[in-house]
């Protein structure tokens, strides 16, 4: 009897694993949780784009899009191979989501952080930041000539330190199969031990 209950509990149980496995799988790749650079690209304009990454090497090794799970210190790089966008003057700042942020200028009060506007000849840049609150937030980048006329400009959100609904989902969908599978398991320990009383 031990054993069949044994068989029936490892079968939910292997059952419960995999579908735990399956729906994380998903987000995980999305939130780039892999020993290889995700693919990021921030649009500027035009056929203008650069490279985003982040990573937050203090806890993990994993390179991300646009999910840091953490809050804390986090590196950001960006790379834009492009021979004309070399040559421009950078503005880069990270900055916070907030509903009165709109699509202009950011303002000083949602600037997390923002870097010398320079120009990087190598077209690669790659900063600290220390992101201390959970929330939204935006790389913002804006490209521009020397003498101003011409300009390209980027944004690029991620989340920092939020738990999405697909992963939510998946913990809530895992924790009740282990629920069912224990309330069986306690089922058949309740019917064994009263076929035992009946019999006694």
């Amino acid at each position: 009897m031990r054993e069949l209950v044994a068989r029936r509990l490892s079968s939910p149980l292997r059952v419960a694993s995999a579908a735990f496995a399956v729906l994380c799988a998903p987000q995980a790749l999305a939130a780039g949780w892999h020993y290889y650079d995700p693919e990021c690209p921030i649009a500027l304009g035009g056929s203008k784009t650069m490279k985003f990454v982040a990573m937050q090497p203090k806890k993990n090794i994993d390179r991300v899009c646009d999910v840091l799970p953490d809050t804390g210190a986090t590196v950001i790089a960006l790379d834009a191979p492009d021979a004309e966008l070399r040559e421009m003057n950078w503005d880069i700042r990270v900055i916070r989501d907030s509903e009165a942020a709109g699509a202009g200028e950011p303002s000083e009060a949602d600037t997390v952080l923002r870097l010398p506007s320079q120009k990087y000849r190598n077209g690669m840049v790659n900063f600290d930041v220390n992101i201390a609150g959970p929330g939204k937030y935006s790389l913002y980048a804006r490209l521009s000539s020397d003498d101003g006329a011409k300009e390209f400009v980027g944004r690029h959100h991620f989340t920092v330190g939020l738990l999405d609904n697909t992963e939510l989902y998946a913990y809530i969908f895992f924790a009740g199969l282990v629920a069912a599978v224990g309330g069986r398991f306690a089922y058949l320990r309740l019917r064994k031990e009263s076929a035992a009383t009946t019999k006694s």
